[in-house]
């Protein structure tokens, strides 16, 4: 788990104070989403989810750990597939089964929360033993994927990584998740996510025709999230 942003946030207080200045520069470390920023967000992914088979499902639970206050955390991403500064969330599955029990992981990021406009998502799965995996490795199109998408209006371009590495692992782990209900033994517990990665090359697979090739890479990186799971059926 991440400890200590009280002491930071006083460090930089005192500083701010200090100096005579009476307004922060560039974006803030967190952010916590208000409802309508988790609607803005919601909106977009419900748009692009379909496009990709394997994060159809985020349509119907992203907006576990996108809703309102809800953390985000500023994320020092680089690509060429829009201006940001970037914030992202982490959202991981633990599926108990008999055999080959399965963890997945994604994060989610996202530029402007009032108005997005580009979304990178990586994402990745993993089969264990006894109990679900809790990390995962490799190429995409491997046990990885990364997806890049750009929405105007109602037309979203949309990009697949091809080339590069990514890894995502399960950080510390906190309390249960505020208002979350289930009837089927699911449970939903707050974790961070770390995530690093190298996108080399996306092609675009969705949208009006753009010869753009999408490059992005983040090093390691942990934010907020949480992680639902799944037990014995």
């Amino acid at each position: 788990m991440r400890f200590g942003r009280a002491s930071v946030g006083l460090v930089v207080i005192s500083f701010t104070l200090a100096c005579g200045s009476d307004k922060a520069t560039g974006p803030e470390n967190q952010i916590i989403l208000s409802a309508a920023q988790a609607t803005a967000l919601m909106n977009k992914i419900t748009q692009f989810a379909a496009l990709q088979a394997e994060i159809a499902w985020l349509g119907d639970s992203a907006n576990l750990v996108l809703k309102s206050g809800a953390e985000a955390d500023l994320i020092p991403v680089s690509t060429n597939l829009g201006p940001g500064p970037f914030y992202a969330v982490g959202l991981q599955r633990a599926v108990q089964l008999p055999t080959n029990p399965f963890s997945t992981f994604d994060l989610i990021a996202f530029n402007d929360p009032s108005n997005p406009t580009d979304f990178i998502m990586v994402d990745g799965y993993i089969q264990g033993s006894g109990a679900p995996p809790t990390s995962v490795s490799g190429v995409f199109d491997g046990p990885v994927n990364g997806y890049f998408f750009h929405t105007e209006g109602s037309t979203v371009t949309a990009w697949r990584a091809a080339l590069g590495t990514a890894a995502l692992s399960r950080g510390g782990s906190g309390g249960g998740c505020t208002g979350f209900q289930s009837s089927s033994g699911v449970t939903c517990t707050l974790a961070d996510l770390t995530t690093s990665f190298t996108v080399t090359a996306a092609f675009q697979d969705a949208g009006p025709q753009s010869n753009a090739i999408v490059q992005a890479s983040l090093n390691t990186t942990t934010v907020a999230g949480i992680l639902l799971s799944f037990p014995l059926p």
